[in-house]
């Protein structure tokens, strides 16, 4: 997947819907169906860094990663709009 892509999340680590044990903080499915833009790009286990046009803190999500807003994502989950 190249840098500059439109993605939109299809679902979290290969699921679509949230564990049950699950933190608030780390409820990523939460992004499924939100759209955002491929910032950067991973080779090792075929993640991509996608910035995200919601605001992901606003979701009370972690997101720790240099670049606001964005986050490492499997390439499975995503689909190229």
């Amino acid at each position: 997947m190249d840098v500059g892509l439109s993605v939109k999340l299809n679902s979290f680590n290969g699921s679509v819907s949230t564990p049950n044990n699950c933190e608030p903080s780390e409820n990523y499915w939460l992004l499924i169906g939100k759209q955002g833009i491929v910032v950067k790009t991973e080779n090792t286990n075929s993640r991509v860094l996608v910035q995200f046009k919601d605001q992901v803190s606003e979701l009370g999500l972690n997101c720790h990663n240099e670049i606001p807003n964005s986050l490492l994502i499997g390439v499975s989950d995503l689909e190229v709009i």
